[in-house]
């Protein structure tokens, strides 16, 4: 078959791999989505106290070279699940995605990571070639059950990724085996996650995903579990190569707002809103914050407001600041640095509120260690004052 034709034809598939549930569309199990039901607490106010903030590594230390890519979970009140991948280098064979756990009541600080995932055990329990894994994120019911989705690469590069899930119904000790979400029909690829999702009333997820490959563009991964097999679908807000990498924060049962790193020429991340659950949402917009096509974090406290961990800078990655945004997302105040020095890197904040409103962030220093910074509303709000003067 001539060359020519077998790009027209992968193109093809491409095109049908990227056809996406219509709104409206029937899940298994008689489900519809979007639109959704956002799962979003009345807005209350944290119990007042001094400024407090405590900041510490995760783990005596990982033995890796490079580590990247954090996300947290509150397994159970007071204790936090924290999963990442290290290796020689990002995109390594050797690259292993691990697991550290800290219980806020014992002051031994967080287990020494161990890995759950390698490229030979996802290969293994997913019958298929993995060439490497990567972004991890994981998150909880809040009840004991943890659920992990992963990136895995068989061929290429980070546009070639696939989705995977595992689940451990004891707070992270075992793990079931991974599962391979299919999204698509043809080549199923180009699936990438990095933010936290948003719960759904009656159940499941809205998950915010992104796609690389031929463009870049959000997308929202609806998703229930617990199931055999999970029941998941796609959603994509909108297309394009400019906005990706989407944090989602519901703001209230009907309301949520995006906001996207960028790729190109733009330098403030983008903005967009769905008043109706996710059925549509408003073309995406510059957001007034600047993004030098780095990872954002984004998530609603318990008083409303959105709180913000982005790179304060028209380029580079050498500063993490804090913004807090009391209208969903329009304007922002500046917070405190958490960290800085030129020409180092700190990049793809991780933010969490748990369940005693205690705020924590992790986020990848220097890619050789993972940063975990726990602070209360009451420092948040002074770092706010302190700034603005």
């Amino acid at each position: 078959m001539r060359p020519r034709r077998i790009l027209l034809l992968l193109a093809a598939a491409l095109a049908l791999g990227l056809h996406l549930t219509p709104r409206g569309a029937r899940r298994p199990g008689g489900r519809v989505v979007p639109p959704a039901v956002w799962s979003v607490p009345p807005a209350r106010i944290p119990a007042p106290g001094p400024p407090k903030v405590v900041e510490d590594f995760l783990g005596p230390g990982d033995g890796v070279v490079s580590v990247h890519v954090a996300s947290l979970a509150e397994v159970t009140p007071g204790v936090l699940a924290a999963a990442w991948y290290g290796g020689s280098r990002e995109g390594a064979r050797d690259v292993a995605i691990l697991l550290s756990l800290r219980d806020g009541n014992a002051a031994s600080g967080w287990t020494r990571p161990r890995p759950i995932v390698t490229a030979t055990s996802a290969e293994q329990e997913l019958g298929r070639h993995v060439r490497k894994v990567g972004n991890p994120l994981i998150y909880s019911d809040g009840r004991g059950r943890l659920e992990l989705l992963f990136v895995t690469i068989a061929v290429g590069g980070w546009s070639g990724s696939s989705l995977n899930l595992k689940s451990s119904a004891d707070g992270g000790i075992t793990w079931s085996p991974a599962t391979r979400l299919v999204l698509s029909p043809f080549l199923n690829i180009s699936e990438l996650v990095k933010n936290p999702p948003a719960p759904l009333e009656g159940g499941g997820w809205a998950v915010p995903i992104y796609h690389e490959f031929l463009g870049k563009f959000p997308e929202i991964l609806w998703l229930d579990v617990p199931g055999a097999p999970a029941r998941a679908t796609r959603t994509r807000p909108f297309g394009g190569r400019t906005a990706f990498q989407p944090a989602l924060a519901a703001t209230s049962e009907a309301e949520a707002v995006l906001l996207c790193r960028t790729a190109g020429e733009q330098t403030e991340l983008f903005r967009s809103h769905t008043a109706d659950g996710g059925l549509t949402w408003s073309p995406p917009e510059p957001g007034g914050v600047p993004n030098p096509g780095s990872g954002i974090a984004a998530i609603r406290l318990a008083d409303g407001r959105l709180l913000l961990a982005f790179n304060d800078a028209p380029s580079g990655r050498d500063n993490l600041r804090l913004a807090v945004s009391a209208d969903g997302g329009q304007t922002w105040r500046r917070g405190a640095t958490v960290a800085s020095e030129p020409g180092a890197e700190f990049s793809y904040p991780f933010l969490l509120q748990a369940s005693d409103d205690t705020i924590h962030l992790v986020f990848t220093w220097k890619r050789e260690r993972i940063r975990h910074l726990a602070f209360n509303s009451a420092w948040l709000d002074a770092s706010l004052e302190e700034s603005s003067k």
